[in-house]
């Protein structure tokens, strides 16, 4: 199943993909903005886990491809909770100005939204953004989250603990800014 919303195509994970993925995971200017860690991993790293990775009904990833046929990055639910009807969402991206189009990312998160509370009948989606992510906080925002408070001194990240933004939207709230 692909995800079209806007100037954007929600798609599964394939191999021309590698290369986006191993700069996605090893860049240290996206890296320094998540709230989560990785190591850094090498290409073979990177082959197995592509080889091995199978979207489940714990966690989904997904490729944002976009109109201009450009694939700018990652958008993936994490840790989805059936009984109670979460799910943690996540994003990164990586490409050259040119390439993108404007709106590419709302579009990307409004689709992702859409497709957790509309076909997987998520109730709430909830994220983490370090406090100094304004490009993330922003697009939070304009895609209805709230902010529901600073969890304080959170993540270690270049020599010093930073605060993360914790974020979430109810399904109610998406269906009244999903337009």
């Amino acid at each position: 199943m692909v995800i079209k919303y806007g100037c954007v195509e929600l798609r599964a994970i394939e191999d021309k993909d590698f290369e986006l993925l191993l700069h996605l995971i090893n860049a240290p200017e996206i890296e320094c903005m998540t709230a989560g860690w990785c190591f850094p991993v090498s290409s073979a790293g990177q082959k197995a886990w592509m080889e091995n990775f199978r979207n489940s009904d714990r966690s989904i990833k997904l490729m944002i491809e976009l109109e201009n046929a450009r694939t700018i990055g990652l958008m993936a639910l994490e840790n989805l909770d059936w009984k109670n009807r979460t799910a943690a969402v996540g994003c990164k991206i990586s490409a050259k100005p040119e390439d993108r189009i404007k709106g590419d990312m709302i579009d990307a998160m409004k689709g992702i939204l859409g497709y957790a509370f509309e076909e997987l009948g998520m109730n709430c989606i909830y994220g983490e953004i370090l406090e100094d992510n304004l490009f993330s906080r922003k697009l939070s925002r304009q895609a209805g989250f709230s902010e529901d408070g600073i969890l304080r001194k959170r993540v270690y990240k270049r020599g010093q603990f930073r605060n993360v933004v914790a974020v979430s939207i109810l399904k109610e709230e998406f269906m009244c800014v999903k337009i």
